[in-house]
Formats: C-alpha cells, sequence, structure tokens
C-alpha cells in the first residue's frame, strides 16, 4: 500500500495543469503547503495530552477536551443538551477522550474534511453538517493552572461564574509545578494561612483571620491531611463561604476540600524520583487504566519518602503511603470503592520562643531535647462513592468513609517564658491520641423549570460520628536545658498515664436551592440543620444550630459575574481537651461581595471579593500543656482579596493571591491578636513553545507578609519576611526534570504563632531535583 504522503503527493501532481515556468512552481508550492498542513492536522490528531476532567453535561466536557489538546471540535448546538459524561481521566489523544466522553450517550464522533472534530447520533453515517452557527464551539490551547469549573460546591461541576462567592482552585498541575512539600506550603496560593500550635499536634489552617477546621477530601471529614503527601491529591478548592456541601456543617469563613486521584479508563502510568536536601530519598508511582474489556478501572498510588536529618538537628521523616481505587461506571451509575494506608515519623519541628517584644534567633542545628525526638502517625481509611441517574433531571448520589487514625509523641518540650525570662528547663511530655471515625452522605440532586426560574434543587442528609480516646504522660520528667547553648538530653520516652475520651455525633440536615431568572440573574439560598451532641471529659454540648445563607449573582457578560453573599455559621468547638470546662460553640457571619471574570478563550480567570466576618466564642490554643484552651468572646475580621489564575500570554502561566486584611478581638489579658494586613503568594512559570528548548522553562515563586503584633508572656511582634521559590525544567511528553530551589536566599522567617511560647521558623534553603516518566 502506497504511503500518506505518496499518495497526497500523487493526487497533488494529477491536479496540475500541463504548464511550465513560475505558474508551475507557484502551484507546486501551492501543494506543498496544503500537504504540510494536511500531515500537520493528522500529527496533531495523533499527540496525547494529560486528561483530569470530572463528571459533567456532556457540552462542557467536550469544550474542555477542546480546551486541553487545542484540537478543533464543532457540533450542532442542542444535540449535547441533558447528556452528561465523565470522568475522562488519563493520557491520551483528543478523539480517543472525545470517544470516551460520547460512551453510552448514543452520540459518535467523526472527523470533518478540515480535520474538525464533531458529533453526530450514532444510527447515522458520518457527514459534512456544513457551515455551524454562532454558538458552537471552537476551543484553542488554555492553561493547566486555570480552573473554569468546580465540584467543590455541590458535587457537580458548575462554572465559576455561577458561583455566589470567593472560591480558589490548585489545580493538579500548579501541584505539581510548584512542587510544594506539604499542603500547608500549597494553600499559600490560595489565601490559606498555616498555624502551628504544638511540636506534637498537626498543623490548622487559617482563613481571612479565623481557624477553616479540618481539611475535607472529597467532601468528607478527614483526619489523615497532615500525613498525606500531596501526591495523592487531584486538586484542591478553597471555598470561602458556607454555600459548600462538605464536611457537614459549614463556617462563615468557609472550607477547604482536597479530591483524590481517582480510577480512570485511560491508561496512565508515571514514576517519579526526587533527591534532595537533607539526603532526602523519594519515589512515587501513579497507575491507572481500565480492567480488561470491562467497565471497571483502577487507581494505584505508593509514596516512600525519608531523610537522614532535618533543619532543627533532630533526625529526618520516615513516611509510607499507599492507595488503592476501584471504579465502575454505565449509561447511568458510577461507583468507586478506595482504600488509603499511611505511616509516618516526623522530628521536632524548628521553632523558637518570644522575649523582649520579638522571637529570639536560636541556632538551627541545635537540638533543644534529643535528636531522636518525634512524632509517630499511623492511618487508614476506606470510602465509597455512588452516583445514579434516575432521569435527565434528577440524580442520586451518597458517599461514605471510614477512618483511623493513631499518634504518638515522644518530645522534650521548652518550658514557658515566664515575666520575659528565657526557659531554662525541658519537660519530656508525651502523648498517644486514638481517632476513629465514620461519615455517610446523601443527597438527591435535580433541576426543573417554574415559569421563567430554573431551578437546581439539592436535598442532602448527612451524618458524622468520633470519637477520641488520648492518654497523656504518667508525670513529666524535668531537665535543665540552656536554650542558648543546649546540649544533648537523654531519649524521651513515653509513659501512659491519665486517658480521657470523648465522642462527637452530628447529623445535618441541607436545602439548596439556585435559581437562574433570564441570562443574567442568579439567586442561591441554603439552610443546614445541625443536631449534635458531643460527649467530652467535663461536660457535654447538645442541641441543634439552623445556619442559613444566601447569594445573588448577575452576570454583566457572559464571562464576567458580580457576586454577594451573606451566610451564617456554627462549629462546635472539641479539637482539643479541657479538663476545666467545655468550651462553647463558635457562631458566626460573613458578609461578602465580588467580582469574578473568565477568560471567553478559557486561558485565565480573575477574581475580586471584600468581606467581613464576626464571630463568637472563637478559640485559642495555648499550646503548654496541651488542651488548656482559652476563648475570644468576640472576634472580627474585614479585609480586601484578589487572585488572578492562568495563562497571562502563550507559555506564561501565573497563580497570584493578595490580600489586605484587618483582625480585631480582645483576650481576657487585654490584648488584641492581630493578622498581617498585606500578605500575599504568586507562582509563575515560563515554558518555551518551540524550537530546540521546546519544553524547557523556569518558575518563579514570592510568598510574603508584614508583620503582625501578637500575644504571649508579654505582647512581641512577628517580623516580616519575603521569601522567593525558583525551579529550572525540561518537559517532553514522555520525560520531565525538575530542579526546584526553596528559600533560595535562605532567609530567617518565622511561621504564624498564636503564642510566644512556640513560634514555628520556616525551613532554610532546600534543594530537590525530581526525574518523571509517562509511559
Amino acid at each position: 500500500m502506497r504511503s500518506f504522503k505518496a499518495f497526497a503527493c500523487a493526487a497533488a501532481q494529477a491536479c496540475l495543469p500541463p504548464r511550465t515556468g513560475r505558474t508551475l512552481r507557484g502551484m507546486r508550492l501551492l501543494g506543498l503547503a496544503a500537504l504540510f498542513a494536511v500531515q500537520c492536522a493528522h500529527a496533531a490528531s495523533q499527540d496525547t495530552w494529560d486528561f483530569s476532567i470530572e463528571r459533567a453535561p456532556l457540552e462542557r466536557v467536550l469544550m474542555e477536551i477542546a480546551r486541553v489538546s487545542g484540537q478543533p471540535m464543532s457540533f450542532p448546538s442542542g444535540l449535547a443538551k441533558d447528556l452528561f459524561a465523565g470522568p475522562v481521566r488519563g493520557t491520551m489523544s483528543a478523539q480517543q477522550a472525545a470517544e470516551q466522553a460520547l460512551k453510552n450517550s448514543g452520540l459518535q464522533l467523526t472527523t470533518l474534511t478540515d480535520n474538525t472534530l464533531t458529533i453526530v447520533d450514532a444510527p447515522e453515517a458520518p457527514r459534512d453538517i456544513g457551515t455551524l452557527p454562532p454558538a458552537e464551539v471552537r476551543a484553542r490551547m488554555g492553561s493547566d493552572f486555570a480552573a473554569f469549573t468546580t465540584g467543590s460546591i455541590t458535587h457537580i461541576e458548575t462554572p465559576i461564574t455561577s458561583v455566589p462567592h470567593a472560591v480558589s482552585t490548585l489545580t493538579r498541575e500548579l501541584l505539581t509545578s510548584q512542587n510544594a512539600p506539604t499542603m500547608a506550603d500549597a494553600l499559600a496560593l490560595a489565601g490559606v494561612s498555616s498555624m502551628s500550635l504544638d511540636p506534637s499536634a498537626a498543623p490548622r489552617y487559617a482563613t481571612r483571620g479565623f481557624m477553616t477546621g479540618q481539611i475535607s477530601v472529597d467532601g468528607q471529614p478527614d483526619k489523615m491531611a497532615a500525613v498525606r503527601p500531596i501526591e495523592a491529591v487531584e486538586d484542591v478548592s478553597v471555598i470561602k463561604g458556607t454555600h459548600a456541601d462538605i464536611g457537614g456543617a459549614p463556617t462563615a469563613v468557609g472550607g477547604i476540600n482536597a479530591n483524590l486521584r481517582a480510577p480512570t479508563a485511560a491508561p496512565q502510568r508515571t514514576v517519579a524520583v526526587e533527591i534532595g536536601s537533607h539526603a532526602e530519598r523519594k519515589a512515587v508511582v501513579d497507575l491507572a487504566g481500565p480492567i480488561g474489556s470491562t467497565d471497571l478501572s483502577y487507581r494505584a498510588v505508593a509514596l516512600q519518602d525519608t531523610t537522614a536529618n532535618s533543619d532543627s538537628g533532630y533526625a529526618g521523616r520516615r513516611k509510607s503511603y499507599g492507595l488503592a481505587a476501584l471504579g465502575w461506571h454505565d449509561a447511568a451509575t458510577e461507583v468507586t470503592v478506595g482504600l488509603e494506608s499511611v505511616t509516618s515519623r516526623q522530628p521536632m519541628p524548628p521553632a523558637t520562643f518570644a522575649l523582649n517584644g520579638a522571637p529570639v534567633r536560636l541556632a538551627m542545628q541545635s537540638p533543644l531535647g534529643n535528636a531522636d525526638d518525634n512524632v509517630q502517625s499511623r492511618a487508614s481509611r476506606a470510602y465509597y462513592k455512588v452516583s445514579r441517574n434516575l432521569s435527565e433531571d434528577w440524580s442520586l448520589h451518597s458517599r461514605g468513609t471510614y477512618e483511623a487514625l493513631t499518634e504518638q509523641s515522644a518530645l522534650w518540650h521548652t518550658a514557658l517564658v515566664v515575666n520575659n525570662t528565657a526557659p531554662t528547663s525541658t519537660l519530656n511530655f508525651g502523648d498517644r491520641s486514638n481517632d476513629t471515625s465514620w461519615a455517610i452522605s446523601n443527597e438527591l440532586t435535580g433541576r426543573f423549570a417554574h415559569g421563567p426560574f430554573q431551578h437546581m434543587l439539592t436535598l442532602g442528609w448527612d451524618e458524622f460520628q468520633e470519637r477520641q480516646d488520648m492518654v497523656f504522660a504518667a508525670a513529666p520528667f524535668l531537665m535543665p536545658q540552656n536554650p542558648f547553648a543546649p546540649v544533648q538530653l537523654p531519649p524521651a520516652t513515653f509513659v501512659p498515664g491519665i486517658q480521657v475520651s470523648q465522642s462527637v455525633r452530628q447529623s445535618v440536615f441541607r436545602v439548596r436551592d439556585q435559581v437562574a431568572i433570564g441570562e443574567h440573574w442568579e439567586l442561591s439560598g441554603a439552610m443546614y440543620v445541625n443536631n449534635y451532641i458531643a460527649k467530652l471529659p467535663l461536660g457535654q454540648l447538645q442541641g441543634s444550630a439552623w445556619t442559613p445563607s444566601l447569594g445573588v449573582l448577575y452576570k454583566l457578560t457572559p464571562h464576567t459575574a458580580w457576586f454577594a453573599d451573606y451566610s451564617r455559621g456554627f462549629r462546635l468547638n472539641t479539637s482539643y481537651f479541657d479538663p476545666c470546662q467545655a468550651l462553647l460553640p463558635e457562631r458566626s457571619r460573613q458578609l461578602e461581595t465580588g467580582l469574578r471574570w473568565a477568560d471567553a478563550n478559557r486561558a485565565l480567570t480573575m477574581q475580586a471579593a471584600l468581606y467581613r466576618i464576626d464571630a463568637h466564642h472563637v478559640r485559642l490554643v495555648d499550646v503548654a500543656p496541651a488542651g488548656y484552651d482559652t476563648q475570644i468572646a468576640h472576634q472580627s475580621s474585614e479585609g480586601l482579596e484578589v487572585s488572578m489564575q492562568g495563562a497571562v500570554t502563550k507559555g506564561l502561566d501565573t497563580s497570584l493571591w493578595a490580600a489586605l486584611s484587618r483582625v480585631s478581638g480582645t483576650l481576657i489579658t487585654g490584648y488584641l491578636p492581630q493578622a498581617p494586613f498585606l500578605s500575599g503568594a504568586v507562582w509563575t512559570t515560563y515554558t518555551m513553545q518551540a524550537g530546540p528548548l521546546k519544553g524547557a522553562g523556569a518558575g518563579i515563586g514570592i510568598t510574603g507578609q508584614r508583620g503582625a503584633p501578637c500575644y504571649g508572656d508579654t505582647p512581641f511582634r512577628m517580623p516580616g519576611f519575603v521569601r522567593v521559590d525558583t525551579s529550572l525544567f525540561w518537559h517532553q511528553k514522555s520525560w520531565s526534570v525538575d530542579l526546584f530551589a526553596r528559600n533560595l536566599f535562605n532567609i530567617r522567617a518565622y511561621g504564624n504563632a498564636q503564642s510566644g511560647n512556640f513560634i514555628p521558623v520556616q525551613p532554610g534553603r532546600t534543594l530537590t531535583l525530581r526525574v518523571t516518566h509517562n509511559f
């Protein structure tokens, strides 16, 4: 058989009239140009792309395939109406992705003469549908940093231009590009501050000056966020408002939801190896694909991460993680079941204390206890997700999870700062906690029309139950220690002593209705009813909390929207034990308004929001000893946030967040805890688009904040900082090489603190080399 090129050349030659001279040469050049265009289009259709598209209306899924691949795609308006597709995940060509999306839809894919992909009814033969009306879809390459839809609000993919409050999404591509070592580092790009409140406690997260509580995973409460590697996460959304159906009863500042890697029918195989500072060695394997010729698919992620030492001079970390999940779907049903398991050993984090109104600069490589001080964790989680389409308009969704987490610490804790005098002793503290929890969420979603109103209704019921058993050390052992000239202490030990327990049950009933009125207006209303009972060591909390939220959105153009919302929040204060009395639940309210813009070419998004939050009974944590918490009777926060994500120009991608904020509140001591007035973070990369250096590029990130007053034995001021991170990379279809430098200039920067007795110190300069192979 003759090759494609030979056949095309023969056809072109046969069409030429018998002329000579300049006319003949011109027509030959024209024929060669046409042949080159055909070959380029043919080759482009065979290129493969990394797709990660959640279940959504078929038209939206096809638009996303066209955006990611740059493959022209067009189809008649209304042909894909009322059809859903997805998820589409894996490395494949645009044609393969579109065929996967069309499976069981009654439609089939075909190609027009100009290499444009289109869809027709399956019984029909492929045909040229001719010139299409202006409403058809034609997409070009966009940006991997920008998200134009989100499923973290209602578990159904929704355009961000229809969300009535601020939301930020960190895509998988952005997380990979930045290579943040922890979830806390990654969340800075979404305006979330990490709060390390205790050497042995997992970090907490603050949004707009208030703690957001735990991170949710796939819409369910989660305890493993602090130990789960970020490589297991597909994307992270920060929802700044109570309009999100995640994690049960909402707080006024919203929530954080991470989506795990999920099974996919498209084959995907990735192996990554990292080496870095502190003798870091990390290996990650990510496998996905179909199982035989059935509708079953799988996902498997494995990670091993070790270091020899740490910034603070303690022994290194160790972490082992595994995820296995199975998926099945047909035309109306999707089922996913999975298991996670992780074991972790973390060293004592670098920290200092405050004297004379400022943090003390201690030597980084001089442990204040024993070099083997550590916190060990072991966790496992089982989960399921089921979705069933009852009709074209109504669906049932159910999710459930069971989780068990055990943590044990053996650490030397520096004594308290008293009367502005440096501590002269350390205490051998230890504790062990066993946390088991389960959660089930069920919801009915549907849409219907009522006159000019188009309704999207959600009825949901969530059940959460948790039990925590904590064992404290029998008797803390005291030893002298000079923090300015520390000496090696004996290994810390944990001798079990007093044991206390608590259990929490919450039943949440919720209803939401989002109403579209014409082409411009959208209204949203939700009501959450939380029946709760918390049995604490020395008390009990029981009652019902009603938390409403209202939102309005006006689309100035199809790609620009103004939004405003009012919401109330509720949260039980039971994460720490207080042997004196039970802490009252936190109640809050938020007012917010803003603007959001999404590029018509799906390459860039921008958002700006003004907000004010008022809350009562806000819990603060005194870390020595753990559990003796205190509360602020009233705290308020107000500010302005701006963000941008996507491609500024071809090859130049960025993610930016910045805020002006003011936090006020009064403790019993009279001090006013505050947040930095100005803070922000940006990560930008540039990738060569052509030539011998195609795929090569560089990235730069800047994270900073102004100083802020804090409280302690005496008030002190946390200094501001500006930290620079960089990367150099070379990305090809099968291989990628990345070199990262975090804290390039090795500045001394402090983390956010709520006490002058424990002030985290950010790591110094660290280098990491990562090699990735896709096959």
